[in-house]
């Protein structure tokens, strides 16, 4: 029999703060990690501490093992995150895992984005999506989304033009799945473009003195 109100001592831990539930969903209101079991309807929330997030532990009808980490790497107006699911293994009567990692507030930006995900090593289908909305979790705007199957490397890009604004991304499991890394990576536009494609050139010319010598 699943325990439907386990405390995740790992996640508590790291995180500070972490919950069961087979309640109907309330998205968290802070930056982290966010698990539903479509099934059972169970979730768990891991807040994100120094722009971290980690679980690892059971839920629902994922009984063996999850083990997901929400990373977010930059902000401002160039946000990077990536969400990282591994051992998300399926027990009798799973259907689909939901797993998301929530950041912000970012911006301004004017630029581009890439969205890339890679895996998973077994297992599948997969949908990972990047959201962007006014509140952590908000999923009413997709950015970016694909479906794939074993194995797989999918790149997207598209644009953002906003003041302010919070992501999402969520890779939503079929069945079992083992690793599967997404990564979001914002590029802003005018003068922090040319001053990369500068630095790129640069380094390019150094190289063919190199190879002149």
């Amino acid at each position: 029999m699943k325990n439907k109100t386990t405390i995740l001592g790992a996640v508590l831990a790291v995180a500070g703060f972490a919950q069961v539930a087979s309640a109907t969903p309330t998205l968290p209101t802070a930056a982290g990690l966010y698990l539903v079991d479509t099934a059972t309807g169970d979730t768990a929330f891991a807040a994100a501490v120094g722009g971290i997030a980690n679980f690892t532990g059971t839920l629902g009808d994922y009984s063996v093992n999850i083990s997901s980490t929400g990373t977010t790497i930059a902000g401002g107006g160039a946000p990077s995150l990536d969400l990282d699911v591994a051992n998300a293994h399926a027990g009798a009567g799973a259907t689909t895992l939901q797993v998301y990692y929530s950041d912000g507030a970012f911006g301004p930006t004017a630029g581009n984005f890439t969205l890339s995900t890679t895996g998973p090593t077994t297992g599948g289908p997969i949908t990972s999506s990047a959201y962007i909305g006014s509140t952590f979790f908000s999923t009413t705007t997709t950015l970016a989304s694909s479906v794939d199957t074993y194995p797989f490397t999918v790149n997207g890009t598209a644009s953002i033009n906003s003041s302010s604004y919070y992501l999402t991304l969520e890779d939503l499991i079929t069945g079992s799945e083992v690793s599967v890394d997404t990564h979001f990576v914002g590029v802003p536009d005018g003068g922090a473009t040319l001053l990369l494609l500068g630095m790129a050139l640069s380094g390019v010319g150094l190289l063919r003195k190199k190879l002149a010598a």
